[in-house]
């Protein structure tokens, strides 16, 4: 019989002349004296493996390894899938200098207001109807004159653009009422918020939003300008909007970056003469840099405000704008 050694774990072979009546007997490698299996001993058997036993185990391994293959891609696919491509969404002129995105709101097909200062998605009312939300609570909100808005919000709401699925949000509802007239007016407003967390890049030009890969943004961004930049969430941070930081020789500044204005950028009145700008006059021009080389040249308004200012269309459509929303930084370039 062939046993091994505990200790050693050599093998042990009893002789075919082995003595049955001895107790112990030695191992020929370490010398130690082994009980006799005949005796009690706790050594056991060596069986070596039959090549039917070895075949039935390396078929088990190949079983077990095809299964975790299988499940890897079913794994990967129940996550949210992401584009290694930039996704272009086409914006559809609205009016002479604002634009609309065609979306859709749980399968729902609209045509909502671009709004880059609009803070929160909403739906206009009628819009909303026949769409299954559950509208709880209250978003309270400030527009820039100040104005207190109080809605109920309903939330992780899915939008998608086109193909390309945007940031799921708290949405609200909104009257447009006679804002528009001529015009249908816009079934909502589409705000930064359905881009958090993503980097986009604002063609006016070419009438496209991008969203970027991080591949796209590095080569995106060589050869724009950084400005400062500072990301705002309010409305129980369910809100976000984006703020320029303009040096002047009083200070820094803070002006909104708002595409829903469509003909004139705004001014507090307390920052109209650091502006080189006249108080008492309500219409008049900014020229300003923002920036060296990001020369502001707009139609401006003077109001009592409770923001240093808002930077409407006639600053943003002459730039190339790339919104990090993720890391709060901002790029431009002169629009060709």
């Amino acid at each position: 019989m062939i046993f091994k050694c505990p200790r050693c774990r050599a093998t042990v072979a009893t002789p075919s002349s082995f003595d049955h009546t001895l107790t112990e007997i030695p191992c020929g490698n370490c010398g130690e004296m082994l009980p006799s299996p005949q005796h009690g001993g706790i050594v056991t058997p060596e069986r070596k493996p039959s090549i039917w036993s070895r075949f039935q185990q390396w078929l088990n391994v190949l079983a077990a390894l095809i299964a975790i293959f299988v499940m890897i891609p079913s794994q990967v696919s129940a996550g949210p899938k992401l584009s290694d491509k930039p996704q272009v969404i086409k914006l559809q002129r609205f009016r002479k200098a604002l634009w609309k995105v065609h979306v859709t709101v749980k399968g729902k097909p609209g045509d909502f207001l671009l709004d880059t200062g609009g803070g929160i998605t909403l739906l206009s009312r009628e819009f909303s109807k026949g769409i299954e939300c559950k509208f709880w609570g209250r978003n309270t909100g400030y527009n820039m004159f100040g104005k207190r808005g109080d809605e109920p919000h309903c939330d992780n709401v899915e939008i998608k653009a086109g193909d390309v699925a945007l940031t799921p949000v708290s949405i609200g509802t909104i009257d447009f009422g006679e804002q528009f007239p001529g015009d249908k007016s816009p079934d909502g407003l589409l705000s930064l918020d359905a881009f958090d967390g993503k980097a986009i890049t604002l063609d006016q030009v070419a009438g496209t939003l991008t969203i970027e890969t991080p591949g796209s943004l590095a080569k995106r961004r060589k050869g724009m300008k950084e400005l400062p930049f500072r990301m705002v969430r309010d409305c129980s941070a369910r809100c976000l909007n984006g703020f320029i930081g303009v040096p002047t020789p009083a200070g820094m500044t803070w002006l909104i970056l708002d595409s829903g204005a469509g003909g004139v950028s705004l001014i507090s009145r307390d920052h109209a003469e650091i502006f080189g700008l006249d108080p008492k006059l309500k219409e008049q021009r900014l020229k300003y840099e923002a920036a060296p080389g990001v020369p502001i040249d707009s139609p401006v308004v003077l109001a009592d405000m409770i923001m240093d200012g808002n930077l409407g269309q006639p600053f943003i459509s002459q730039y190339v704008m790339t919104f990090d929303l993720a890391n709060g930084r901002l790029w431009v370039a002169k629009a060709k």
